[in-house]
């Protein structure tokens, strides 16, 4: 009786772990279903989360458009997608030079995305720029160079996108941003400050899009990192672990945002938070409790300042 007991608890771990994984299998199948034959852009596609989105929105067979700020990277990520692809159901990209915080070249590079094939279905506006510092230490210039890249820049371009996408009454618009466009933290006032202004741009955006039929979605992250250790793609155990791992690790690794992004696509679901148990709390006791965050950030500053 007493081995039945302590053998309980890994079993039920073990069946919890297996239907997740067979949800998880079969939400993955039926979102890379809904991509298929779509004009997708990736804006930063040559990030580590760009990267892995191109990846994930390639094998489903998006006919993509992947913008970034260097030639040669953008031909990297090219030749990595072509070598493992299947031809017959998937397309060779489509490659645009653009810096996003650039933000006066935005409308000639617009024009070039949609002389790609006519229309775009689905723009991911994911590139970003971090800053971290005291707000006495970060020039001014500084400050408007993280709000052309994180603000200027992702709504220039969904305003140079979006006339086509009503004209045709159809389009999804995702902006990846991050959880810190929900809550400020310490040290993080120019990156936070951009992006609390593209979650109510967007916010804005999507109830004026509904007559159009065209959706908006926020997908916010932790910040990301990496695993100590990589599973290999598509392990049963891989799985397991990984869904174990991220309980206790703060940061979110790139293929799992990736993942997430192209089911947010599928579901059409208008905001996604991708975080742990600690900063997704954060995020409510800012909402209900905000005197409670507002201590703790003022017993952070002091500590690390």
């Amino acid at each position: 009786m007493g081995f039945l007991a302590v053998l309980a608890l890994p079993l039920l771990l073990l069946g919890i772990s297996g239907i997740i994984y067979i949800y998880q299998s079969v939400r993955w199948l039926l979102s890379k279903s809904a991509v298929q034959n779509k004009v997708v852009v990736i804006t930063d596609a040559i990030s580590g989360l760009g990267k892995e989105c191109s990846r994930v929105f390639h094998t489903g067979g998006a006919r993509l458009v992947l913008c970034g700020r260097t030639w040669e990277k953008l031909e990297a990520l090219y030749d990595a997608l072509i070598s493992v692809a299947d031809p017959s159901i998937t397309y060779a990209p489509k490659l645009i030079l653009m810096d996003i915080s650039d933000v006066n070249c935005i409308q000639d590079v617009a024009k070039e995305i949609l002389n790609c094939y006519g229309c775009v279905d689905i723009l991911i506006n994911n590139a970003s720029m971090k800053v971290k510092g005291a707000v006495q230490s970060i020039s001014l210039e500084l400050d408007k160079k993280i709000m052309d890249a994180n603000y200027f820049g992702p709504i220039t371009l969904t305003k140079a996108i979006l006339p086509s996408m009503i004209s045709r009454r159809s389009g999804q618009i995702v902006l990846i941003n991050s959880i810190q466009g929900k809550i400020g933290i310490p040290f993080r006032a120019a990156y936070a400050a951009s992006k609390h202004a593209a979650v109510g741009f967007f916010d804005c955006l999507r109830a004026e899009m509904e007559e159009f039929d065209i959706s908006v979605s926020t997908v916010n992250p932790t910040f990301i990192c990496s695993y100590h250790r990589q599973p290999a793609p598509g392990n049963w155990e891989a799985s397991i672990w990984k869904f174990f791992f991220r309980k206790v690790a703060y940061g979110v690794h790139p293929v799992e945002v990736a993942e997430e992004v192209l089911c947010t696509v599928s579901s059409k679901k208008q905001e996604v938070l991708i975080a742990n148990p600690i900063p997704r709390a954060a995020v409510y006791i800012r909402t209900f409790f905000p005197e409670i965050l507002v201590q703790m950030s003022m017993i952070s500053a002091s500590h690390y300042g």
